[in-house]
């Protein structure tokens, strides 16, 4: 039988080879494209065959992002004993400064998410529009702009428009709200404005007001050990409150910064540096964990930092962007490949699938489907959740993955007791949930619960596929409700060993590690 091949980081971060059986090998097609590449993380539904005897995809709904608690949403720097303060610190612009500054004490403060007039709020509708207006990228784009930084190994880089990732349209349905994200994503989306102030006898005076918007956005990948932070600056808006001339003068300069466990790739600062009206001031910064040995798991979150100046004025406060949930990197993913349904022996044991990040806040969700390809899972996994049993999405108690190959072993041997005790039927194998691969197994839960089935009589979907047999001689009880305990049924062995395959793509593509939390959602 051909083996799949994966490459995993090792201590010195050099790369050695590890074969996996066919379950892991589905489990790894699973994240790069196959029909069940959608159940694991494209939100596709796979559906039967068409003609040409590929599967057809239609539309799947998709969990929504969350948003960071306890966030500051708003700032002011421009109080008039702030302004004093920085007056006093503030020297005259000398004879030559143009546009009738010469002589002038300006200085300059902002605010974040702060109301403006109805000219500025309009025209922050039309930037956030126009920002939107971009496809956003995909998780292969986002992918490559990482594996780049990875390669190149330079400390600096030119941003130029091509080189902007495009961030998911729910980042802009939650602009000026803080800090949302998902598993691999986060966004935030602020409103600053900058104000300008002349300093007359000590006293701050308004002479001028501009603003713009603030898009931060953090990038990750389950299959590589490093992650972005992008920044773009589009100042959208300026109005003067006096004579005074000075909006050709101002340029914007930012720098990224990183806490935990951060060691920088590279750093663009923001480019090209000028702060004007309808210009994109980018910048991208590429971090990797300080540390990268085989079962390592760090901890990192990155920022910006960025001031806006013009020649002779005393520089705005630095505005420094909170940071967003921490990001996890990790090189301690392993399975053995038995993650549901019956066990499957001469799988490699805690085979290292390779290094990769995630936020660990995230709880992700594994969706499964009563109409797909292999669908009678989908069924008995609604039935049991509907009977009370944990991992319901979106409210219900979370299931958490276990990887230790002997208690898997025992939760699959509780809830489905090998040959010769159950005989399996024809082309069918036992099916539990929770899954043996979680912390709720039969064996493993606390507390302890007892069996449920809901058959006989054998239990079919629409389409006459059986999703639940059971022999009566097992004496498994129907009809028993509540949390605690497990379901099992035998139905397709294809449909099992299938959606085996695809639960671990999703443990990967998730980098759901050792009593890491997710739900189940049967569409």
């Amino acid at each position: 039988m051909r083996q799949h091949v994966r490459t995993a980081r090792t201590g010195t971060g050099r790369r050695h080879r590890i074969k996996l059986g066919l379950l892991a090998t589905l489990s790894a097609l699973a994240l790069i494209g196959s029909p069940g590449a959608a159940l694991a993380s494209a939100g596709a539904r796979p559906q039967e065959p068409t003609a040409s005897g590929t599967p057809s995809m239609v539309p799947a709904a998709k969990t929504p992002p969350q948003q960071q608690p306890g966030q500051q949403l708003t700032s002011d720097d421009c109080l008039p004993e702030s302004l004093k303060a920085k007056g006093k610190k503030a020297k005259p612009l000398p004879p030559t400064a143009p546009g009738g500054l010469a002589g002038k004490t300006i200085v300059t403060c902002t605010k974040v998410n702060a109301p403006g007039s109805p000219a500025s709020q309009a025209a922050r509708d039309v930037a956030v529009g126009k920002a939107r207006s971009t496809p956003e990228s995909t998780g292969a784009q986002r992918l490559a702009a990482l594996k780049e930084a990875r390669r190149s190994g330079v400390k600096a880089k030119d941003v130029t428009p091509l080189d902007y990732i495009q961030p998911p349209s729910w980042c802009y349905d939650h602009a000026f709200n803080g800090w949302w994200y998902t598993r691999s994503e986060e966004c935030q989306i602020r409103d600053v404005t900058v104000g300008y102030f002349e300093i007359v006898n000590g006293e701050p005076i308004d002479v001028g007001t501009a603003k713009h918007l603030e898009t931060s956005f953090v990038y990750m990948s389950g299959d590589i050990d490093d992650f972005a932070d992008q920044i773009r600056i589009t100042k959208y808006f300026a109005e003067r409150a006096g004579t005074l001339d000075f909006w050709g003068l101002q340029q914007i300069h930012g720098w990224a910064t990183c806490s935990g466990d951060c060691k920088p790739i590279s750093d663009s600062g923001l480019k090209p540096g000028n702060y004007k009206r309808d210009q994109n001031n980018d910048g991208e910064s590429y971090w990797e964990p300080t540390h990268d040995e085989v079962g390592a798991i760090t901890h990192l979150a990155p920022t910006w930092n960025y001031f806006i100046t013009a020649a002779g004025f005393e520089p705005s406060t630095t505005v420094t962007v909170p940071p967003p949930p921490q990001v996890r990197c990790d090189n301690a993913f392993s399975t053995d490949g038995n993650d549901m349904g019956d066990y499957t022996p001469g799988l490699s044991a805690n085979a290292v699938f390779g290094a990769g990040c995630a936020v660990p806040v995230y709880v992700p969700t594994w969706i499964i489907y009563k109409n797909g390809l292999y669908p009678t899972v989908g069924w008995h996994v609604e039935a049991a959740q509907n009977s009370g049993l944990p991992g319901k999405y979106p409210t219900g108690d979370p299931l958490h993955r276990l990887t230790d190959s002997g208690k898997k072993r025992q939760n699959g041997d509780r809830a489905c007791p090998p040959s010769p005790t159950w005989v399996r039927p024809a082309n069918k194998q036992c099916d539990e949930y929770p899954m043996r691969s979680t912390y709720e197994g039969a064996s493993t839960a606390t507390p302890q619960g007892t069996a449920r089935t809901f058959a006989p009589p054998t239990q079919t979907t629409p389409s006459g596929d059986q999703w639940c047999e059971m022999d009566a001689a097992w004496a498994v009880p129907t009809g028993v409700t509540g949390p605690s305990g497990w379901s099992s049924c035998m139905l397709p062995s294809t449909d099992n060993s299938h959606q085996g395959a695809f639960l671990g793509g999703f443990y990967k593509t998730n980098r759901v590690l050792d009593n890491d939390p997710f739900r189940v959602w049967v569409q």
